[in-house]
């Protein structure tokens, strides 16, 4: 595989070479710190994935659609609306913080977000901050932050959407969406229903505890989104949103092999400003996930209900025309209801943040620094500063360090006979440097990073086969990572490769499911009115366990794309996916798709 990877990675490059041209585009984000500045500003590693961009792609879920970007590490235990792991830079699922509209989501028992379930057709935008982000978030944002905002008005005239789409195993979905303004009230609403047949998600595994159902695990998901905003002064205004997922997955198990989900988030908020350079905001939410498990024989099993509310309240004043200070609070309650008895069911956390930013002869300075006050394990402070630098608007240096930390999660420390309340969080420190330029039609970057992660826990079991988690590994990860982009008269081309060593320091081993090499490489052409394009995916190598002696093998899959615009409202889409049908894995055991096809129609009205 390593070979096939590099012989990829330089096939991208040569691809590359008589068409470097373009420029990647400037873009406003919130996520990195809290308050609206430039990407090329923000002293840390974007990526931005916007609405056409999406449907470009044609992906029939968030993981997909996430799958081949630099630092993020995707992993599925088989098809649609199956487990989902996402790493960033080499940690773990549960370091990587999920917020929806600025609201924090995710199980609170297990710690991780139901990725699986969040429909890229509710999906405005993304934002992706990698590196440690705890100094303004809190718990969680050890190894990045993935933001999806939900969809937005498109203007003062109501405009409606209609797509449908349909290919293998029985896969269809259907999305409607209406956007618009009255009287100074914006709104935004879409509807989606996705079905499946599915694969076999699983290969049979034999043994005490094997699993053997060869049968397609079937999904079905039915998802809603509501936004509406309203500007009661020049300065002043509310907003609501709302989105809600539901439906059932099928899986392979011998205890369990069916669950009927439930994710929502919801919220509110009300920002003005005091005075001219002053802006502050209030926001209420709340986010759920709720599970009910079944028995192959149909039998109810378990059920797990989480809530997470939140209030925050912050506050941005700038002055000087280059001094921005941003403060404030947030609230959050975890609440579990489950029909487990854990020994607790709820806890809270205050933190407590600041951050100063100056701007000054091209040169950008963010330092910011929280106290986090948790109910279970007490006090934390994290911080963080970086620097970047603009010369001449073309290139750019930055340089960053940052610490993070993690929360044990309600399993890991009151889950009956297994959880250890003793538990400390996971801490975290990272360094990173990169620098990026663009000229014209062409923009690259490049950046290195280094994570030191102590406390990590993990489940020990003593003689007697007793198990619980304990504060036992280090683990430091180093990694380099870069992207291409080029704009080359009617060709548009990225190539994105990274390379990382995921080193548990306590064992000497890889940490598992991590692919050490990964690179992806994307080519469009538009003739008229079509548009062509092909995408290319290499992963190395990864282990599945942390003795490091199960192995998932690398593999290469090429996807090819087709778009034809009937006119200015009709855009008709064919994807063929794993054009070679490459049998891989991400998960040892658990099947991918084969070669698939999928047709779309889409309606716009201007």
């Amino acid at each position: 595989m390593k070979k096939t990877f590099v012989a990829a990675l330089l096939g991208g490059v040569c691809l590359y070479g008589p068409v470097i041209q373009a420029a990647q585009q400037e873009e406003v984000i919130v996520t990195g710190t809290r308050a609206p500045i430039e990407a090329d500003r923000l002293p840390a590693a974007v990526t931005v994935i916007n609405r056409q961009e999406i449907e470009e792609m044609q992906v029939n879920s968030l993981p997909e659609l996430l799958t081949g970007i630099a630092g993020v590490d995707v992993t599925v235990s088989g098809g649609y609306g199956k487990t989902t792991g996402i790493r960033m830079r080499g940690t773990e699922s549960h370091h990587v913080l999920v917020l929806v509209d600025g609201v924090r989501i995710g199980s609170a028992a297990l710690g991780t977000a139901a990725f699986e379930h969040l429909q890229p057709a509710m999906i405005e935008r993304i934002e992706i901050v990698r590196g440690p982000r705890s100094s303004l978030w809190g718990s969680e944002a050890l190894g990045g932050v993935i933001h999806l905002f939900t969809r937005k008005s498109s203007g003062e005239k109501p405009r409606f959407s209609l797509d449908a789409r349909g290919g293998s195993y029985d896969t269809f979905e259907v999305t409607g969406g209406v956007s618009g303004e009255y009287q100074g009230f914006d709104y935004s609403a879409a509807l989606t229903w996705f079905d499946s047949r599915g694969i076999d998600a699983r290969q049979p595994v034999p043994g005490r505890f094997g699993v053997d159902q060869p049968d397609k695990d079937g999904y079905d998901n039915i998802s809603v989104q509501f936004s509406g905003g309203y500007d009661f002064s020049e300065t002043g205004r509310i907003d609501a949103f709302i989105m809600r997922a539901e439906g059932t997955t099928g899986y392979d198990g011998n205890f369990q092999d069916e669950t009927d989900f439930l994710q929502q988030v919801a919220g509110g908020s009300l920002s003005f400003n005091p005075l001219e350079d002053w802006n502050t905001s209030l926001r209420l939410s709340e986010a759920r996930d709720e599970t009910e498990n079944f028995a192959p024989s149909g039998d109810f099993s378990s059920r797990f209900d989480t809530r997470r509310r939140q209030l925050s309240w912050q506050n941005d004043i700038s002055f000087f025309d280059s001094h921005l200070l941003s403060f404030g609070v947030d609230f959050r309650e975890d609440k579990v209801d489950s029909s487990t008895d854990y020994a607790l069911t709820g806890r809270d956390n205050t933190g407590v943040f600041g951050q100063y930013g100056v701007n000054f002869h091209g040169h950008q300075l963010i330092a910011s620094v929280r106290r986090d006050d948790d109910e279970v394990f007490g006090g934390k402070t994290t911080g963080g500063v970086g620097w970047s630098y603009a010369w001449q608007d073309s290139l750019r240096f930055y340089a960053s360090y940052g610490t993070a930390y993690r929360t044990p999660t309600f399993n890991e420390l009151f889950f009956p006979f297994f959880g250890n309340p003793d538990l400390k969080p996971e801490t975290a420190e990272s360094y990173e440097a990169g620098l990026g330029g663009r000229h014209e039609r062409f923009g690259w970057s490049i950046r290195a990073y280094h994570i030191n992660a102590e406390d990590l826990i993990a489940t020990v079991c003593d003689r007697f086969f007793n198990c619980a988690p304990e504060n036992v590994n280090e683990a430091q990860v180093t990694g380099v990572e870069g992207e291409i982009s080029v704009q080359w008269s009617d060709w548009n081309a990225a190539l994105s490769a990274e390379y990382l060593d995921p080193e548990n320091e306590t064992s000497g081993k890889r940490l598992p499911r991590r692919a050490t090499e990964r690179l992806s490489f994307d080519l469009r052409r538009d003739i008229g009115r079509f548009t062509l394009g092909a995408r290319l995916l290499a992963e190395g190598k990864r282990y599945d366990n942390v003795a490091n002696t199960i192995k998932v093998d690398g593999f290469v899959t090429i996807d090819i794309l087709g778009e034809y615009r009937l006119n200015e409202r009709l855009t008709l889409r064919a994807k063929v996916a794993n054009l070679l049908d490459e049998e891989y894995q991400t998960v040892n055991t658990y099947n991918s798709f084969d070669r698939n096809f999928f047709l779309s129609l889409h309606y716009r009205s201007r």
